[in-house]
């Protein structure tokens, strides 16, 4: 079959990306545009992630206040999305939580913050609720943004949603029949395998421990002709300070969520949505986090400590914000 894979570390967390081509197609075609796949997430990273100092990001957190800052075009959309992400889940989604994220130790990759002895995490500062998006100012014609003093943004894993589906549109762009895009559990995927097998996408139980039997649902998706998206938020992984801290935090307080639900599912056309709707859907009571969801026509399943709830299964949401 003219396909290729490969797994791999990057954005701090394990990584999967399978391309297919068409029949008759060389397999070296596949094998090249899994290497621009590759290598497109590396330069998303290189853009994005907050724990490197010349990255875009870090350039515009660390001119918050100063006044329009320019930005790449891949910046640029990040934060159009997180915009639309806040405004859609009326601040439930919040990247302006950066401040809590690194009071509470989370301030560099996390695989040396999860090295660190329990005792290194201190008490955690006072914290406050996240000043939100409401004073961040995108100018599309412009290509700026413009942060308030004292508001820093975390992508989060938003970003990794949005490099997921940036990457399965161009790869299928560039001649691909089927691209399937896995960051850390965002996972996007579009197009039709070679051999007519359907989509499968497992949802792992995270209440588990490691080495149980840790399937909740395989979902199954007929080939899709634009795309698909699952993503989960969960209070239960990226733990640290033997794991009394987590990184899901709530910005109506600043500090950790801790209510019912201890993770959320979720089925989108994109996955940059699926992972702010699944992340706003956990910081609610679970029987209106089911009826948020069902409202937008989005596919979840929920789980509380003890309870598991779904909405109905469609093979695509209704649609992704505008």
């Amino acid at each position: 079959m003219p396909s290729a894979q490969r797994h791999f570390r990057a954005m701090g967390t394990d990584c999967h990306v399978l391309v297919d081509v068409p029949t008759g197609t060389p397999t070296v075609l596949a094998s090249d545009l899994l290497d621009a796949a590759v290598q497109r997430v590396g330069l998303l990273e290189a853009s994005w992630s907050r724990f490197l100092p010349d990255s875009d990001l870090s350039r515009l957190n660390a001119s918050a206040g100063r006044g329009p800052v320019a930005v790449s075009g891949d910046l640029l959309l990040l934060v159009e999305r997180m915009v639309t992400a806040w405004q859609e889940s009326a601040g439930l989604f919040d990247p302006t939580v950066l401040t809590s994220v690194t009071a509470l130790g989370y301030d560099e990759d996390f695989d040396l913050v999860q090295t660190r002895p329990a005792t290194s995490a201190a008490a955690a500062l006072p914290l406050a609720p996240a000043p939100g998006m409401a004073g961040v100012l995108v100018d599309s014609d412009r290509a700026t943004v413009r942060l308030p003093a004292g508001v820093g943004i975390d992508p989060g894993a938003i970003g990794k949603g949005l490099a997921a589906d940036l990457i399965v549109a161009e790869i299928m762009a560039a001649g691909a029949s089927a691209v399937l895009v896995n960051l850390g559990g965002d996972v996007s995927f579009a197009g039709a395998l070679s051999d007519g097998a359907p989509w499968c996408i497992g949802i792992q139980d995270e209440r588990r421990p490691e080495g149980a039997q840790r399937l909740l649902t395989l979902l199954e998706f007929d080939p899709v002709d634009e795309r698909a998206a699952v993503a989960t938020s969960t209070i239960l992984k990226r733990r640290w300070a033997q794991g009394r801290r987590h990184h899901v935090i709530d910005p109506r307080t600043g500090t950790m969520a801790d209510g019912d639900l201890v993770q959320v599912t979720v089925v989108a056309d994109e996955a940059w949505w699926a992972e702010a709707a699944a992340t706003a859907a956990l910081l609610m009571p679970a029987d209106a986090a089911l009826h948020w969801l069902r409202e937008r026509g989005l596919t979840a399943y929920l789980l509380t400590a003890d309870r598991e709830l779904a909405t109905e299964m469609t093979t695509t949401s209704e649609g992704v914000p505008a």
